[in-house]
């Protein structure tokens, strides 16, 4: 079930680096929220602020509060595993478990949160598969090397494992950037059609690929968000200067 987020004065440093400095975003259910800037402007920092992966960098501090639904997963009790089953990611460079088949990667979550068993495991394969477009292209070779498949569709099983454990937000970073225009194309069509289920976050250098997949867009610059709103309204219209000047590539 598609969950909304919300975050209130967000911040993220790393040492005397602040990355991120006071974020106020709401990001809204069943809806494509894309993050644009140029590099180092802290839009991965953010995304991975929304499902705690910065837990893993012992230099990193985040304050401030990010909410899921109504719960804010940086309050004390919150268990950052269980909580990645509910807000998946999707990396820049496609990373299937490159040890385990198809089947295996997409089964290996659930099974490790009892989320299904049995016959379970095999409608849940099928279900996953469909969602990211790849069934027709896998059903008959499900227990083949996951690293046999070509980048896009290496993308799209990634995808699928993320949808495997039933998340209501998916965070996507860069999905498409090391794909070619085919897989690319792809890519956008199946976001577009889970967005009917699923909140997503997309991280993209590409502003068309922005226009084209995404509901609203956020611009970050040096940490700060500068501008957030609808994605027509945001390109064609954007209400602060340093916006219009990247999205015309005045700078960036």
């Amino acid at each position: 079930m598609a969950e909304s987020m919300r975050t209130r004065a967000l911040k993220v440093s790393f040492g005397k680096n602040e990355a991120v400095r006071g974020v106020d975003m709401d990001i809204e259910p069943r809806s494509v929220t894309a993050i644009i800037g140029p590099s180092g402007c802290g839009k991965t920092t953010f995304l991975r602020a929304l499902n705690r992966m910065h837990d893993h960098t012992p230099a990193a501090r985040v304050s401030g509060s990010v909410f899921l639904g109504e719960e804010d997963i940086y309050a004390n009790g919150i268990n950052p595993v269980e909580l990645r089953t509910r807000v998946g990611m999707v990396f820049q460079r496609p990373n299937p478990f490159p040890t385990m088949s198809i089947r295996g990667n997409i089964t290996f979550a659930p099974k490790r949160h009892g989320l299904a068993r049995g016959r379970e495991l095999d409608e849940l394969v099928e279900r996953v598969l469909r969602q990211a477009a790849l069934w027709d292209e896998v059903k008959d070779r499900l227990d083949h090397s996951a690293t046999s498949l070509s980048g896009g569709q290496q993308q799209r099983l990634c995808i699928a494992r993320a949808l495997a454990v039933r998340p209501g937000v998916l965070l996507m970073d860069e999905p498409a950037s090391a794909l070619d225009p085919t897989a690319t194309q792809k890519i956008e069509e199946l976001i577009y059609e889970l967005k009917k289920e699923y909140t997503i976050v997309i991280v993209t250098h590409n502003m068309q690929q922005a226009a084209r997949v995404s509901d609203y867009t956020a611009f970050f610059y040096i940490g700060d968000l500068v501008e957030f709103g609808e994605t027509d309204a945001v390109f064609t219209n954007p209400r602060e200067e340093q916006t219009e000047a990247y999205i015309t590539g005045r700078f960036g």
